[in-house]
């Protein structure tokens, strides 16, 4: 037999002993991506491990949310207060205190109470529920108060009437007139209230004619006639039975009703009238024309009670307020008497505005200056 020689090929053995070792590498290979332990099935199982953990993360977030909304859904409305956007323009208590606006001019104040009120007949001594209506009316600087308030007051007196007699309509006039007011003509940062005695008093030149001065002012009495509505017994400076309150003469907190008679009373005069007031009685003549011109001789109610002493007659009478175009009276309107008489009073009202110094006017509308009901200063939204 004869040998294969050459020094250029590979042996058969060689050849073998490569594709031996090829095919021991591959299968290793093979194992490590492949096998159970293999690279591809370690990483489908750390993909399935973060899957997991990522569904875990996102049901504990998804719980988190739920849970921040329920308690924002129960408790936004009643916590968190979202500011309205500040409207344009200025403050109407600059505005007054730079002599911009001024007492009488014209605001175009919208009133957003209710349609209308009812004047409960027990309360108001009539025994006949009264429906008063709201009114469109017009509005005018009056002035502004030591608080800050800015107050408004109707133009002219209401349409409509209301009518109060007897002990309840002395006993709950300053109440009812007040709600009546607020009721149809509060506003946005503003409340309202009836015209008192106090606005008038406060207005007034008392060097051209003093009320303090009006005869028995402030005299006190003890008339024969000891009938008395209830809440005659709660004023300053009035003793019934031994007793004083404290109650001014324009307030009044709540409801009440009846009459009764006094063992012994001490009764104050609270009463003063005057039948011939003019502009000089006023330390303005725009508040002559507020509260006098503009009632255009029809009598409106003030909130306001008094008592008027009749010595010649030793009788007490009780009254609530008005005025009309020359005159601020009581004695006129007397409704209740402390001989048990009565007499009603049926007159318009008059509503003063509450607004907030800040509240804005736009003074950058053309041709709004204040002069006139058309030319209103105008509330800025």
């Amino acid at each position: 037999m004869k040998s294969i020689k050459g020094n250029s090929g590979i042996t058969l053995i060689t050849l073998a002993v490569t594709i031996v070792v090829i095919l021991i590498l591959a299968g290793v290979t093979l194992d490590v991506t492949l096998g159970e332990n293999g690279i591809l099935n370690k990483s489908k199982e750390a993909a399935n491990i973060m899957n997991n953990l990522v569904k875990e993360d996102e049901a504990e977030l998804n719980d988190l949310l739920n849970e921040l909304n329920e308690t924002m859904d129960s408790n936004w409305n009643s916590n968190v207060e979202i500011p309205d956007p500040e409207p344009a323009g200025e403050n109407i208590g600059d505005l007054i205190d730079n002599g911009i606006i001024k007492v009488g001019d014209y605001v175009a104040y919208n009133p957003i109470g209710a349609a209308s009120y009812t004047v409960n007949g027990a309360y108001s001594g009539t025994g006949i529920d009264q429906t008063i209506n709201k009114e469109n009316l017009n509005w005018r600087v009056l002035d502004k108060t030591e608080d800050g308030k800015v107050r408004l007051i109707s133009a002219n007196p209401t349409a409509s009437t209301v009518k109060l007699q007897g002990a309840n309509g002395y006993n709950n006039a300053v109440y009812l007139l007040d709600e009546l007011c607020n009721t149809l003509y509060k506003g946005n940062n503003a409340t309202v209230k009836s015209l008192k005695i106090e606005d008038i008093q406060n207005k007034m030149n008392l060097s051209v004619w003093n009320y303090n001065n009006y005869a028995n002012y402030g005299v006190t009495f003890s008339p024969n006639g000891r009938q008395y509505p209830l809440i005659f017994a709660q004023e300053k400076g009035q003793i019934v039975n031994g007793s004083t309150g404290s109650l001014g003469l324009s307030e009044q907190t709540s409801i009440i009703t009846g009459s009764s008679t006094a063992s012994s009373w001490t009764v104050r005069h609270t009463d003063w009238t005057n039948n011939s007031i003019g502009a000089s009685n006023y330390v303005q003549v725009i508040y002559y024309e507020l509260f006098h011109t503009a009632a255009n001789n029809n009598r409106y109610w003030l909130s306001s009670r008094c008592v008027n002493v009749d010595s010649v007659y030793n009788n007490a009478y009780f009254d609530v307020r008005c005025v009309s175009t020359n005159y601020v009276d009581g004695v006129y309107t007397y409704i209740f008497a402390g001989n048990g008489g009565e007499l009603p009073g049926t007159f318009a009202v008059r509503p003063v505005v509450y607004l907030e110094s800040s509240v804005k006017i736009d003074t950058e509308v053309e041709g709004k200056d204040g002069l006139t009901p058309e030319t209103a200063w105008e509330i800025a939204e």
